[in-house]
């Protein structure tokens, strides 16, 4: 009977171990999502509305993923985690679709200036 109540501990044990680390801690994540935020910085997305929204969205989650880590709730910060590194990555977009832009509209006044020169 003792052998017996011991397996069952152990079985318990090991059920309540499987049930709490069982997803693992999203690192790989967190380092992708900040890698991200950083590009983005330094593209110069805040500079753009749209971008600095999405940089600060980025900016949030990647802090709520980190609570909810250190509180082992590992799934949840996954999610937020891609959703950080997607909105990191739009304002990256963004910022490059802005700049694309600013040099378009460079290229359309030299043009204008030399047709003006004629």
């Amino acid at each position: 009977m003792k052998h017996i109540a011991s397996i069952a501990a152990a079985a318990t044990a090991l059920s309540l171990m499987v049930g709490c680390g069982s997803y693992p801690a999203p690192n790989d994540k967190l380092v992708n999502s900040q890698a991200s935020l950083r590009a983005a910085q330094e593209v110069g997305a805040q500079t753009d509305s749209q971008g600095a929204l999405h940089m600060r969205l980025a900016q949030e989650q990647i802090e709520k993923a980190k609570q909810l880590m250190a509180d082992g709730d590992n799934k949840r910060a996954e999610f937020l985690l891609l959703r950080a590194e997607a909105d990191a990555e739009l304002a990256v977009a963004l910022a490059r679709q802005q700049s694309a832009r600013n040099e378009a509209q460079q290229a359309l006044e030299q043009l204008k200036a030399l047709k003006g020169g004629r």
